[in-house]
């Protein structure tokens, strides 16, 4: 019966490409096929691992590195694509599930799907327009802040359920909305390629600090820079390796410490980042990023990396209260990179944060994550 029975997922990435939308949705569609729902994927990107599952747009996945009106456009045109499918398949569909961002490309996609009489559910990774306030792209006092604003509300209202990938903004939207039925889903990293064998696997020879994933509005390509400078000054054992969608600024940045990489499929990413001594991720310090918790955290996670994180918020609050990293209240480069030389040169810490990450990983996959999540949801299915 419920072969018969189609569930969209909306996302702007897929598989194979290791991206945050790719990453939150992926485990969902498995377990929906675990239900034995019919399921499609409507998405931009890659051909995905089973072709048949995805309905690419003509469009592309809006680009992080393009000027904003660039990117605004974009996001409409895959939007109203992505929305345009809904409306033609809407006699079919049970449930569309549509994860944002992109903001203006989900928010589109579910217009459609009340258009059409379809529950949705929206899941929110990054609140908009929240996060443009914060970038100074806009004023949530402006007239177009106030209509974005207006847009939000609606989209959560209207949902069958909105669900969040952070206790920040969980309660954030939650306090706002009391009326919306408002779910946390964590994210995760996938057990079936960060498998426990890549927990032995053989470090490099030199001590290796790693970054992977976009570095894109989020996180301050300046601060890497400097960290990277400073480290190789005063200790030149140390390595450091980018990897995935960086800005020209990284890949024109020639130092003997730094190497970096285009992004990778996720099996390929597993074993680079097992490879290495201690991950890395620093964020800007943006009242949005209080509530973040990055994608590529779990990968570390996944990977039994110790990790450097910062600055102080939700992020640097779990990797301090289960022991597996250290913890940067504010962004210093000279700071953190006389951290990372401390991390080299004391081996037994470096090793007992890496036992708190072996302890603690197992409550981290995603499949584990999302098989909980919806059967906590099967009135709505």
């Amino acid at each position: 019966m419920r072969l018969n029975e189609l569930v969209l997922v909306v996302s702007s990435e897929y598989s194979p490409i290791p991206a945050a939308a790719a990453s939150r949705v992926i485990p969902w569609v498995a377990e929906l096929m675990k239900l034995s729902f019919k399921t499609v994927v409507l998405s931009s990107s890659s051909v995905a691992e089973n072709e048949k599952l995805v309905e690419k747009s003509f469009f592309p996945t809006p680009s992080n590195k393009a000027a904003l009106p660039i990117r605004l456009i974009q996001e409409l045109l895959l939007g109203f694509d992505l929305g345009l499918r809904i409306f033609l398949k809407k006699n079919k569909i049970r449930l569309c599930i549509i994860t944002s961002p992109p903001f203006f490309m989900a928010s589109i996609c579910a217009f459609f799907a009340r258009l059409s009489g379809i529950a949705y559910i929206f899941d929110v990774r990054d609140r908009y327009p929240r996060v443009l306030a914060d970038l100074e792209v806009l004023k949530l006092s402006s007239f177009l802040g106030r209509i974005l604003q207006g847009v939000e509300t609606s989209v959560y209202r209207g949902a069958k359920q909105v669900t969040t990938v952070t206790l920040g903004l969980f309660e954030e939207i939650k306090d706002e909305f009391p009326d919306v039925d408002v779910r946390l889903v964590r994210n995760g990293f996938d057990e079936n390629i960060f498998h426990k064998e890549l927990l032995g696997k053989r470090k490099n020879t030199s001590f290796t600090v790693v970054y992977h994933g976009r570095l894109g509005r989020f996180y301050d390509h300046e601060t890497y820079l400097k960290v990277i400078d400073l480290v190789g000054k005063l200790d030149s054992e140390i390595r450091f390796l980018m990897i995935g969608d960086l800005p020209v600024e990284i890949l024109s940045y020639h130092k003997p410490n730094l190497q970096v990489m285009p992004m990778m499929s996720l099996k390929d990413l597993s074993v680079k980042l097992a490879s290495c001594h201690l991950g890395i991720c620093l964020l800007r310090d943006l009242p949005a990023m209080k509530s973040a918790f990055p994608a590529k955290v779990y990968d570390y996670i996944g990977a039994g990396l110790p990790q450097l994180v910062g600055p102080e918020g939700e992020l640097s609050m779990s990797i301090s209260k289960i022991g597996a990293g250290v913890s940067i209240k504010k962004i210093n480069p000279e700071k953190i990179a006389r951290t990372i030389i401390d991390l080299k040169n004391n081996p037994d810490q470096l090793s007992a944060m890496r036992d708190q990450v072996i302890l603690n990983r197992k409550n981290y996959g995603r499949r584990k994550i999302a098989q909980s999540y919806f059967q906590s949801i099967h009135k709505i299915l």
